[in-house]
């Protein structure tokens, strides 16, 4: 049996996006709680996470983050992390909740399981020397988290694309008064992107039936100045779905930015 070659210790990976900071954030908060899931993927990093970036990373997704459930598995996790001593182990219910989180993104537990993730691509079962034929149950492709952090993006820009066209129909005011507007195209294709980032999962959303309807309106619609009534009740309701509440003030009240949503589907 061959020793194992020792791996090189991990970096938490961080991404940038001078256009969308708001979508960064959620995959930057996405890949530090990711870390909280086991203690055997804290050990593999040059540097654990301090509870303080913990905590920002969860105030930083629930600030930013639309949907109920995701939410609210964050503010769970964060009350655990406030039992966390610096100077003391990490609670299993730090780990606990961040495994609840993480499974309410829609990521699957790793095939290994969470105790023994270490972050890279771990086999299900150690063979017990390299010429062993491993068993039926580790022919399967080892599990690698790479394609959760593709979701997470996928998520942030999805949510945010269509909360941007949402936003802008639900207040006609605010849409009249823009000197540019997006394609017919270009607003189906946000709804597009909406329904498709949650896969199998979609049924499972508040939002997946205000999502088609409001797609369904849009794909006969040819954008002007002035938005049909049908359109922005079904954007409403589609905002009201992903959690968005109306304005105090009204959504006609809304002053929407003069050049319109953006017509770039990133």
């Amino acid at each position: 049996m061959k020793p194992a070659q020792p791996r090189e210790p991990r970096t938490i990976r961080r991404t940038s996006d001078r256009d969308d900071k708001e979508a960064a954030a959620i995959n930057n908060a996405f890949y530090v709680l990711l870390e909280m899931t086991s203690a055997r993927r804290l050990s593999t990093l040059v540097r654990r996470p301090t509870r303080s970036e913990v905590l920002a990373a969860l105030d930083d997704f629930i600030a930013y983050f639309v949907l109920d459930q995701p939410r609210e598995r964050a503010r769970e996790l964060r009350e655990a992390v406030l039992t966390w001593r610096e100077d003391e182990e990490i609670p299993q219910a730090v780990y606990d909740g961040a495994r609840r989180f993480i499974l309410s993104l829609g990521v699957r537990e790793p095939a290994c399981g969470w105790a023994n993730d270490d972050g890279d691509q771990v086999r299900a079962i150690d063979r017990d020397t390299d010429d062993a034929e491993p068993p039926p149950a580790a022919e399967a492709a080892p599990w690698s988290y790479s394609d959760a952090s593709r979701r997470a993006a996928q998520l942030a820009q999805a949510v945010a694309g269509v909360m941007n066209i949402a936003g802008a129909l639900a207040s006609p005011s605010s849409w009249a008064r823009a000197t540019s507007r997006p394609s017919r195209e270009h607003l189906v294709e946000h709804i597009d992107q909406l329904l498709s980032a949650f896969g199998t999962d979609l049924e499972e959303q508040k939002f997946a039936a205000p999502a088609r309807t409001l797609r369904a309106l849009l794909s006969a619609w040819e954008p002007g100045a002035d938005v049909p009534v049908d359109i922005s009740d079904a954007a409403r309701e589609l905002l009201a779905a992903m959690g968005i509440q109306e304005p105090p003030e009204g959504w006609d009240a809304l002053e929407g930015p003069s050049e319109g949503p953006s017509n770039d589907s990133g």
